[in-house]
């Protein structure tokens, strides 16, 4: 039994830095290298190599959840997980969702379709893991716990 919780905590924990890395690995190389002469190729590069690994964190935090297991049993763990989810999130929707008005306000040209559509799905994964934040917090009637 308390292997299984390890195991889950030790997922989800790994989950969520892959995604808060590559949102802030994306954050900073946008910040310090993207130019506007060069900002499709430099956004479609930045997309291509962040968002599959931000997805794949996502989805170990969300199976680390599940291996955890106790959703009902174990409300202080449940809420801080909802939170790490959500921050995680909300910083995935951020860095996609400027990435994607950056390329907007620059033009999206036939070529820069697969990375705008990239940056959406990027975008749209962010809200989801948000949605799914707020989701899995709920009260278990151990209302000082769950703070």
């Amino acid at each position: 039994m308390k292997r299984r919780r390890i195991i889950g905590a030790a997922v989800m924990t790994i989950g969520g830095a892959i995604a808060i890395a590559m949102a802030i690995l994306a954050s900073v190389v946008i910040g310090n290298y993207v130019e506007w002469a060069n900002a499709a190729d430099a956004l479609s590069t930045v997309a291509t190599i962040t968002i599959p690994p931000m997805i794949i964190g996502a989805l170990m935090v969300l199976a680390g959840r599940v291996v955890y297991g106790e959703w009902e049993e174990r409300s202080p763990i449940m809420n801080a997980s909802a939170l790490a989810i959500r921050v995680a999130g909300f910083l995935v929707a951020f860095t996609f969702g400027s990435m994607l008005a950056f390329l907007v306000a620059t033009g999206i040209t036939p070529d820069d379709q697969t990375a705008a559509a990239a940056l959406g799905i990027g975008t749209t994964a962010g809200l989801a893991m948000i949605f799914v934040g707020f989701r899995i917090r709920t009260g278990s009637g151990r209302s000082y716990l769950d703070s």
